[in-house]
C-alpha cells in the first residue's frame, strides 16, 4: 500500500497527471519517488489482495482499492473474497492513459451508431460499469522471409486491370503482443492489444494503485501461430506501402503461403491497461473493451428484434415502391424474389454459424483441453488472423456488386413470357439454397428451423413451376411466394438470434476451466 506522506491516506494512481494522488489531501507524488520511499526493487515479487469470485472462481488481484462487489467476469453482484498475496513483477508496464469518464463517453458514442442495439445497453451501462484492470501480455518476436506472388488490380474508368507482382519479405517484429489471462476474451482482446513499445515503462506496482490486475494463466507456446500471423500480416503491409503503386491488394492467398515461413518466440511478459465492462443478457454476458493508452474500444452490441423489425418495416415501403417501379411485377417474378431473398439471409446465416464454431472451438483450446481436433482449429484460426485486415479489397464492394447484379438480372427477366426461364432460375435457387442449408452446417451449431423452412418453401415453389399442377394459376405462384416471403422472416429472425449469440460470450467458469455452456 503507497501510503500519503503527508497525511497517511491511500494514495491511487491518477490518469491525467501521471503520478500518485491523496484522495483526501490531494497531494501528488511521482512514481519514482514513491518507490523510493517505499524501498521497492526492482524485479521483486509484491503484496496484494486476491479477490475471488465465488460464482465463477475468477481471480483479480488489487492494490489500494476497496472491496469489490461485483464480478467483472460474470457479472455477479456478490462480494468478492478477498485473501492476502504476493503477485511476480513483470518486467514493464503501460500505464492508464485514458480516463474512466472517456472510456464512456466512446462507449456512448458506439451504442448511439448501432441504430437497433439493445436498449439494455443505453439504460444499464453507466461510467461505474466500467473497471480498470491491467491484462497480463506475452510479448513475442516474429520474424517471416520468403517470396510471394500478389495480385492486384487498379481501376480506371470503366476499366479494371489485373496485375501479379512478385514480392520478397525478410521481417522482423519485436513486440507483438497477446493477452496471458483465462479471463479476457481473446476475440475482443485481439483486436485493441496493439501498444506502441515507447508507451511501456518499468514496472511499478505504484500504477496498479486503485485498479485491478490479471495473471498469466496461460500457456505461452498457444498464441505463437498469431504471433507468426501477425508477422506476416505487418510484413505484407510494409511491403505494399512501399510498392506505392496505386493497386489495391489481395493478400490472402499470400498470407496462407507465408505463415508457413514464419517464426515466433516468446520474449518476456508486460501489463497493459483495459477499461472492462460486463452485463448479464439472459445466459450469456455482453462484454466491452477499451485500451486504456490508445482508446481503441470492442463491444458487443446485440440487436434488439423488436426495433430492427419496425425498421424493417419502415425500410420495406419505399423499397415496394422501388421495385414496382423497374419491374414487372409477375407473380413469378415475386416468388423469385423472395427466393433471391432467402438465398441472401442464408449466406449471412453461415457466416454467424462459422463464427459461433470457431469461438468454440478456441473456447476449448484455451481452456487447456484435451481435444487436439479443437485445437488444431484454434491454430489454423490464429493463422488465419491476418486475413481481411483491410490490406486486400473492400469485402463491401462485392456486396454491393451481388446485389446490383441480382436486381438487373430481376429486370431483365421480368419483362419474359418464358416459363422455361423462371422454371430454369428457381431450380438454380432451390439447388443454391439447399447446398448452403447442407453444407453450411458448422460443427457445434444447428440449423435454424427457418432455414429448413425457407428450402421447403422454395422446393415447392420450383415444383409448382415445373410440373404445373395448379395449370399456372396465379392464386398458386402468390401462395409460394408468400411462404417464401415468411420463411425470410423467421430466417431473418433466426439470424438476429445468431447474431445476438455470436456478439456474446458464455457465462465463465474458471473454477472448472470450461467456458459455460458450449451449445449453440
Amino acid at each position: 500500500m503507497y501510503g500519503c506522506p503527508g497525511c497517511g491516506s491511500m494514495m491511487t494512481f491518477d490518469i491525467p497527471e501521471q503520478m500518485l494522488k491523496c484522495g483526501a489531501c490531494g497531494r501528488t507524488e511521482s512514481i519514482q519517488d514513491a518507490d523510493r520511499r517505499e524501498a521497492r526493487k526492482a524485479g521483486s515479487t509484491f503484496s496484494v489482495d486476491l479477490l475471488t469470485c465465488p460464482t465463477c472462481g475468477a481471480e483479480i488481484r488489487t492494490m489500494n482499492t476497496a472491496q469489490a462487489a461485483f464480478c467483472s467476469y460474470c457479472g455477479s453482484s456478490v462480494l468478492l473474497q478477498r485473501q492476502d498475496s504476493h503477485m511476480e513483477a513483470p518486467e514493464t508496464i503501460a500505464p492508464f492513459r485514458v480516463t474512466r469518464e472517456e472510456c464512456f463517453a466512446k462507449y456512448q458514442g458506439m451504442v448511439r451508431r448501432s441504430l437497433c442495439a439493445d436498449h439494455r445497453l443505453k439504460k444499464d451501462v453507466t461510467a461505474e460499469s466500467f473497471r480498470g484492470i491491467y491484462v497480463p501480455q506475452y510479448i513475442y518476436s516474429a520474424a517471416v522471409r520468403g517470396d510471394t506472388v500478389l495480385e492486384g488490380t487498379r481501376t480506371r474508368g470503366s476499366d479494371t486491370y489485373y496485375y501479379s507482382t512478385s514480392v520478397s519479405l525478410n521481417h522482423r517484429y519485436d513486440h507483438i503482443l497477446h493477452d496471458a489471462s483465462r479471463e479476457m476474451p481473446d476475440a475482443m482482446s485481439e483486436k485493441i492489444a496493439r501498444v506502441d513499445a515507447a508507451d511501456f515503462k518499468p514496472f511499478s506496482p505504484a500504477y496498479l494503485s486503485g485498479y485491478y490486475a490479471d495473471v498469466p494463466d496461460t500457456n505461452e507456446s498457444a498464441y505463437l501461430p498469431y504471433a507468426e500471423a501477425e508477422a506476416v500480416r505487418l510484413g505484407l503491409k510494409d511491403v505494399i506501402d512501399d510498392l506505392r503503386d496505386g493497386n489495391h491488394y489481395s493478400t490472402g492467398e499470400a498470407e496462407k503461403k507465408l505463415v508457413k515461413m514464419a517464426h515466433a518466440e516468446c520474449t518476456g511478459r508486460t501489463l497493459i491497461p483495459v477499461w472492462f465492462m460486463s452485463i448479464r443478457s439472459g445466459k450469456r454476458l455482453l462484454y466491452a473493451i477499451q485500451n486504456g493508452v490508445t482508446g481503441e474500444m470492442t463491444a458487443d452490441l446485440p440487436m434488439d428484434i423488436p426495433r430492427f423489425g419496425l425498421l424493417a418495416l419502415v425500410l420495406a415501403v419505399p423499397l415496394f415502391f422501388l421495385f414496382n417501379t423497374f419491374l414487372t411485377l409477375r407473380p413469378e417474378i415475386v416468388m423469385i424474389a423472395a427466393m433471391l431473398l432467402a438465398l441472401c439471409a442464408q449466406l449471412i446465416v453461415n457466416q454467424h454459424r462459422k463464427n459461433i464454431a470457431e469461438k468454440l472451438a478456441a473456447e476449448e483450446a484455451r481452456d487447456g483441453r484435451d481435444d487436439l481436433r479443437a485445437r488444431l482449429k484454434q491454430r489454423k484460426k490464429m493463422a488465419r488472423h491476418a486475413k481481411g485486415s483491410g490490406t486486400g479489397i473492400i469485402d463491401g464492394i462485392g456486396w454491393t456488386a451481388t446485389i446490383a447484379l441480382a436486381v438487373w438480372g430481376l429486370h431483365m427477366i421480368s419483362g419474359l413470357n418464358e416459363p422455361f426461364v423462371f422454371r430454369i432460375v428457381s431450380l438454380v435457387l432451390t439447388a443454391g439454397m439447399g447446398g448452403l442449408v447442407w453444407f453450411g452446417r458448422a460443427e457445434g451449431t444447428k440449423t435454424p428451423p427457418g432455414c429448413w423452412a425457407a428450402l421447403t418453401a422454395m422446393t415447392l415453389g420450383t415444383v409448382n413451376l415445373i410440373l404445373d399442377p395448379f395449370h399456372s394459376e396465379d392464386l398458386a405462384v402468390y401462395l409460394v411466394a408468400f411462404l417464401c416471403m415468411a420463411a425470410v422472416i423467421w430466417v431473418c429472425v433466426d439470424l438476429l438470434l445468431l447474431h445476438n449469440r455470436d456478439c456474446s460470450n458464455p457465462l465463465p467458469q474458471f473454477e472448472t476451466h470450461r467456458g459455460g455452456e458450449h451449445d449453440a
